[in-house]
């Protein structure tokens, strides 16, 4: 789901209430470093999201909750979270774009209508099955379509760095690496979940802790000079091949450039 969220009400476990505070401290260490070395301008999208995740994992932890209240509390902040997580995604294909403007701007383009398109076609399926479909049941199935498709989106760009020899700034690759490593977790509890694993406290446990491990590394990993310096992930075996992947690639970025100017 959005956020790693579990329901704070008596006779919830100690160990469970620190895991969750844990996962909240995780998302306070990475604010004040991203503050401390001045990246919030850079990384407008990921501070948003990280700041909204910290409110709202505090509010389970600060009042004790109804499960009634939870539902709807969960159905708001799962809500923001992929809105959030969305703008993040768009944010890192900039990043790592950033000298490829006819990839970027298709990118920007694409990847909320192929979003919007998979959510309404995985919805819609819902009301030819046989059981009336409850209002849980639809958000779910946005929630899934929505977390998968960013997943997907996350790999691509990752695997994009991997494979193609372009120089990009440290921190954007960083920022790749973390944000997969923090979804796919995400997309694992989803599947283990939907597939009816009949241990779903276990199954979050686990990801509240790769969560907060994906946090903890791009804390330690983000710095400044990594906005300035540059990497090339992506290497061939000859050199030959780099100067053909990059050629294919500044040719479709010109194709791309001059169908957005016609």
């Amino acid at each position: 789901m959005g956020i790693m969220l579990q329901a704070i009400v008596p006779g919830t476990p100690a160990w469970q209430v620190a895991l969750q505070t844990c996962n909240m401290l995780a998302f306070v260490v990475l604010l004040v470093r991203i503050v401390s070395i001045r990246l919030v301008g850079a990384y407008p999208a990921l501070v948003v999201w990280i700041c909204a995740n910290i409110a709202l994992s505090a509010l389970p932890l600060t009042i004790r909750m109804s499960m009634v209240f939870y539902y709807w509390f969960y159905i708001c902040a799962t809500s923001a979270a992929l809105i959030l997580y969305l703008l993040a995604v768009l944010e890192l294909y900039g990043k790592v774009l950033t000298h490829l403007a006819g990839l970027a701007s298709a990118a920007r383009l694409a990847i909320p209508a192929i979003v919007i398109i998979s959510v309404l076609t995985s919805a819609s399926l819902l009301a030819f099955e046989a059981t009336p479909a409850r209002y849980i049941d639809w958000f779910l199935r946005i929630d899934h379509v929505v977390i998968v498709s960013l997943i997907v989106f996350v790999l691509i760009i990752t695997g994009f760095l991997a494979w193609y020899p372009i120089r990009v700034p440290r921190n954007s690759l960083v920022y790749s690496v973390g944000y997969a490593a923090y979804l796919v977790p995400s997309g694992a509890v989803l599947f283990l979940a939907s597939s009816g694993h009949r241990a779903p406290r276990i199954i979050s446990t686990v990801g509240m802790i790769m969560s907060s491990l994906s946090l903890l590394f791009w804390a330690v990993a983000l710095n400044a000079e990594g906005e300035k310096a540059t990497v090339s992930p992506g290497h061939m075996l000859h050199p030959q091949d780099e100067d053909r992947l990059i050629r294919k690639l500044e040719a479709i970025n010109r194709t791309l450039l001059r169908a957005a100017q016609k």
